[in-house]
């Protein structure tokens, strides 16, 4: 068996031996593997030497043990002074306070409806609590309120250079950007007069990264509690992308008078990262008898799908662990039966022939592929997109890449091809998951088209480009923070360890209008009954830090 250096290194400068380093290799295993940020001990034998030692206890062993609730964990020390310090500056947080907002300006943005009194709710809670978590699923007006929250602070005069819009990837950034610029048109006439100074705040939107000036090549942050962020107010989209050792970064660096505002669906993916902090903070949240319980308003009204409810209804049955409906539903949209908004195509093995796609989507990739212009090339391709679980493996987004590129090829010249960057590049400004067009212009000379936050198209010499792969199909982690009119699902195999309940549920909610769905029922009912939950002691801190703060 190749050796582990990390283990290695333990064995060597701490003094761990025997039983000890199978724990860790599992505690390392996890980690890379499921996101998990602890591992629950098995051996009563182990011998740690000074590896690992209760954290109030020792102070600098690179290994902590944990006990919750009878049950020892092992952590990196480094996962477990991030997951405490995410949990003691919630616990501060969670106690601050500031004058409510008067009613007559809640009634002037709301018109006073079932659906919009969470809404409202939910900007009576922002502007008064320093602390504020507003969940929901998909359309049920999380930017709506956003722009009404900021509609509010504005007129409290709050400066608009300290609010700070921020998400966890550039493209879910740029579509916090566009939502909330649209939203601010919707607005009552008595806020009209600060519209443009929203607008200021929302164009200002970034990526948690670029917000607190991180620098990739020393692996530190320019803002951090040193030196805090310059703002007054922070919202924060998308939040359930957000992994452990970034909230933390973000956490250290917020000013200790600032509001904090989270927005997020707690069903969708997890982050890529280790931890499953947004999640926990609203499972947290949830219990009546939380200390954060009033912090949290759950939106749910979703008015995206009113004219299809086939779509919610699905998204709801995966949501809440129901296999059966599920697959019933699924079962009512099938072929000839396809009912608004959602269609089945049963796929049982293989890759789904490219002549069985459905005539929206390919029309679209062909739409892309002939569009005269590079905007018209990117137009089209907003509006469609073919997802998968893998990148690799027959169902992969590689192989279906693949195929659509001879399938074009067969069927004249390809003017435009879409693709993706996989890699942050400060040099062009492009983020990793910014997608753009690959074009031939009239002299057949290849270039590269990227839509900007300022709502222009930016041209990039190929080979200025960094590393980059085809995009006629993308993963479903890489849809995060997007939204298309109509989108394929390429289910992979039910034994797939992808096959799960947020990965379907992330899937079927990045569409607006129609969501195809093709693979078996079997693994449909597999994913929906298969959570990705990750081993995490962020509960057992929050509890441990709200502890301290009643004390």
């Amino acid at each position: 068996m190749k050796p582990i250096p990390e283990i290695e290194w333990l064995e060597r400068r701490w003094g761990l031996e025997g039983a000890a380093a199978g724990e860790v290799e599992a505690l390392l295993e996890v980690e890379r593997g499921d996101g998990s940020t602890a591992h629950p001990l098995t051996s009563a034998h182990a011998t740690w030497g000074k590896a690992a030692a209760n954290p109030e206890v020792i102070a600098d062993s690179p290994l902590v043990i944990v006990s919750d609730l009878g049950v020892d964990y092992l952590q990196t020390r480094r996962l477990y002074l991030a997951e405490t310090t995410i949990a003691s500056k919630i616990a501060r947080l969670a106690g601050g306070s500031f004058q409510p907002p008067k009613e007559k300006l809640l009634t002037a943005l709301f018109s006073g409806t079932q659906i919009e009194a969470l809404q409202r709710n939910a900007v009576r809670t922002a502007v008064s609590r320093q602390l504020t978590l507003i969940t929901g699923g998909p359309g049920t007006g999380k930017t709506f309120t956003l722009a009404r929250i900021l509609a509010v602070l504005s007129l409290n005069k709050s400066p608009s250079d300290s609010i700070r819009l921020a998400a966890p990837t550039g493209k879910a950034a740029e579509r916090m950007k566009r939502a909330v610029t649209d939203s601010l048109g919707t607005l009552p006439q008595e806020f009209q007069g600060n519209v443009e100074a929203l607008g200021r705040i929302a164009q200002a939107s970034s990526t948690i990264h670029s917000l607190l000036g991180y620098n990739p090549s020393e692996g530190v942050c320019r803002f951090n509690a040193g030196n805090p962020l310059r703002c007054s107010v922070l919202i924060v989209d998308e939040c359930s992308m957000v992994d452990v050792l970034l909230w933390k970064a973000l956490l250290d660096a917020l000013p200790p008078e600032a509001r904090l505002i989270l927005i997020g669906d707690p069903d969708q993916l997890q982050s890529v990262g280790q931890g499953n902090v947004f999640a926990e903070l609203t499972r947290f949240a949830s219990e009546e008898s939380s200390p954060l319980h009033s912090s949290l308003i759950h939106l749910t009204s979703a008015r995206r799908f009113q004219d299809r409810p086939a779509i919610l209804a699905l998204a709801e049955a995966i949501r809440d662990r129901d296999p059966e409906n599920a697959a019933i539903l699924l079962s009512k949209s099938a072929g000839n039966k396809s009912v608004k908004g959602l269609a089945w195509m049963n796929l049982s093995g293989g890759i789904l022939p490219i002549n069985d796609l459905p005539l929206v989507v390919l029309e679209s990739i062909q739409a892309v592929a002939s569009a005269p212009t590079p905007g018209a090339a990117l137009d089209a391709l907003s509006r469609v997109c073919i997802l998968s679980a893998h990148r690799e493996y027959f169902a992969g987004s590689k192989a279906i890449n693949a195929q659509v590129d001879l399938f074009l090829s067969r069927h004249g010249p390809v003017r435009n091809r879409p693709i993706i960057v996989n890699r942050n590049d400060q040099e062009t400004g492009l983020r990793n998951g910014s997608i753009g067009v690959i074009s031939a212009d009239a002299a057949e000379k290849r270039k590269a088209y990227f839509p900007w936050g300022d709502g222009s198209i930016r041209e990039f010499p190929v080979a200025k480009l960094p590393e980059y792969g085809s995009a006629w199909a993308i993963t479903i982690h890489r849809s995060q923070g997007s939204e298309y009119d109509d989108v394929l699902v390429v289910l992979p195999h039910e034994e797939s360890p992808m096959a799960t309940r947020e990965l379907l549920y992330t899937a079927i909610t990045r569409a607006r209008q129609n969501v195809y769905i093709a693979g078996s029922l079997e693994t449909v009912r597999a994913a929906v009954k298969t959570s990705s939950r990750r081993i995490t002691l962020l509960n057992a801190a929050l509890r441990r830090a709200f502890g301290k703060t009643a004390a």
